[in-house]
């Protein structure tokens, strides 16, 4: 499908939001219970590196080799299986405990975590697939009362003068270096929704303000 065609989807996506909302694109766990963002604490100054692989080639695993082609073809939803893994890296050692692709888009993955100081910091690691027509955004990362991360991603619409397909698929991958050092994981998660919150609107204000000792101000 051209890109003519997905200004016309990206139009429809205000009417859809409302029935996918919240869900989970990834097939990971919905959002935290209310009790649970209350212990979360947002991480607001992380560092990010974000690539893209337009022939949505795995990027990396925790497994000691990657998906081959023929486990990485899943043709009931013409999605890419294998593409989906997300992995909080505490050390050295576990970074080396995982197994990037043979791509310059995992070279760059891979680059970042190795050049954090994990005495004071950490690398949360994400890759998703997502049809060539949009993208993968961060909404928020936050901390556990435990220390480990959960990640909020969402997914948005590419703008209409994008070229693209829609039955093609690229593969989105995260790099995201939080501030906190950590020795040992104990669990983490992440979130994909199918549509982006919008941002707070701004808030009218009157311009011109009148001295409280009734003088004109100047």
């Amino acid at each position: 499908m051209n890109w003519s065609r997905r200004r016309a989807l990206s139009a429809l996506a205000g009417g859809l939001a409302a029935s996918v909302a919240g869900c989970a694109g990834s097939g990971d766990d919905g959002p935290p219970s209310p009790d649970a963002r209350d212990r979360q604490r947002t991480v607001e100054d992380y560092e990010l590196e974000r690539v893209r692989s337009t022939d949505a080639a795995v990027l990396f695993t925790q497994a000691d080799e990657l998906p081959t082609p023929v486990e990485s073809d899943d043709r009931r939803s013409g999605r890419p299986a294998g593409t989906h893994e997300h992995v909080y890296v505490v050390s050295g050692d576990d970074l080396d405990d995982l197994t990037f692709g043979d791509v310059p888009e995992a070279a760059r993955l891979r680059e970042f975590a190795a050049a954090t100081d994990f005495e004071s910091a950490s690398v949360y690691l994400f890759s998703t697939p997502v049809s060539a027509c949009h993208e993968i955004r961060v909404q928020s990362i936050a901390l556990r009362a435990d220390g480990d991360p959960d990640g909020d991603f969402c997914r948005a619409t590419l703008p209409a003068d994008v070229e693209c397909g829609t039955d093609d698929f690229d593969t989105v991958g995260l790099a995201i270096r939080l501030p906190v050092a950590q020795e040992s994981v104990s669990g983490h998660s992440a979130g994909t929704s199918s549509s982006c919150r919008r941002p707070p609107g701004r808030v009218a204000f009157e311009a011109t303000v009148t001295p409280t000792d009734g003088g004109d101000g100047s």
